[in-house]
C-alpha cells in the first residue's frame, strides 16, 4: 500500500499533507485554546478594515474538517477508485466543500454559544428596574442602562408620563421598541 501510495504521484502526497495539516491544525486549535486559557495566555491580532463588506467568520474546526474531507476523498479517489488527477481534485473539492460548509452551519446554528444564550431584548428588559444615565426630557429621548448576562446594555429611553426624569433616577421599563425603551419612574408605580 505504501509503495502504491508513493508511486501514484505527488497529488497523493498533497492529499496526505492536507489531511495531516488539517489534523494538526484541529489539535492546535483545540488544545491551544485550552492551554491558552489554562496558562492565561492571550494572543490577539486584530485588524480593522472598513471596506463596506462584511466577511463571515469561519470556524477553525470547519476549516480543519474541510481539509480532512478534501484530503481523504482525494486519497480514496486516487488509491481505491484509481481516478485521474482532474476528476479526483473535483471530487475532493466538492466533498470537502459540502462537509466543510455543513460543519460551519452546525457550529453556527447548533453549537454557537451566542445562540444557546440568545434572548429577545424586549423579553429581557421589560419589567426591569433600571437607572437613567442621561436625563430623559418630557418629550425627548434620554438613556438608560442595566446589566444582563451579555454585559452592560444601554438603550434610548422615553418617559411614558411625559414628565422629565433626571439622571440617576430609577425607572421601570414598560416596553421596548427597537433600541428605545418606554419607562416610568418607580415612585409612581
Amino acid at each position: 500500500m505504501l509503495s502504491e501510495f508513493l508511486a501514484s504521484g505527488t497529488l497523493n502526497l498533497v492529499y496526505a499533507g492536507v489531511v495531516f495539516t488539517s489534523f494538526i491544525f484541529a489539535l492546535v486549535t483545540l488544545f491551544g485554546a485550552e492551554m491558552g486559557d489554562a496558562l492565561h495566555l492571550d494572543l490577539d491580532l486584530d485588524t480593522d478594515v472598513d471596506g463596506g463588506t462584511d466577511f463571515i467568520s469561519v470556524s477553525p474546526f470547519a476549516l480543519a474538517i474541510f481539509g480532512a474531507a478534501f484530503g481523504m476523498t482525494g486519497l480514496v479517489t486516487r488509491l481505491w477508485l484509481e481516478l485521474d488527477s482532474v476528476p479526483s481534485i473535483l471530487w475532493a473539492t466538492g466533498v470537502g466543500l459540502i462537509i466543510g460548509v455543513s460543519a460551519q452551519v452546525f457550529f453556527i446554528y447548533v453549537l454557537s454559544p451566542s445562540k444557546s444564550s440568545h434572548f429577545s431584548l424586549s423579553d429581557d428588559a421589560v419589567g426591569r428596574d433600571v437607572e437613567v444615565i442621561t436625563t430623559i426630557p418630557g418629550n425627548g429621548l434620554g438613556e438608560i442602562a442595566f446589566d444582563n448576562v451579555s454585559g452592560r446594555v444601554k438603550l434610548g429611553a422615553r418617559s411614558s408620563t411625559g414628565k422629565q426624569i433626571k439622571r440617576g433616577a430609577l425607572v421601570k421599563i414598560e416596553r421596548v421598541t427597537g433600541r428605545v425603551a418606554v419607562v416610568h419612574p418607580i415612585e409612581e408605580s
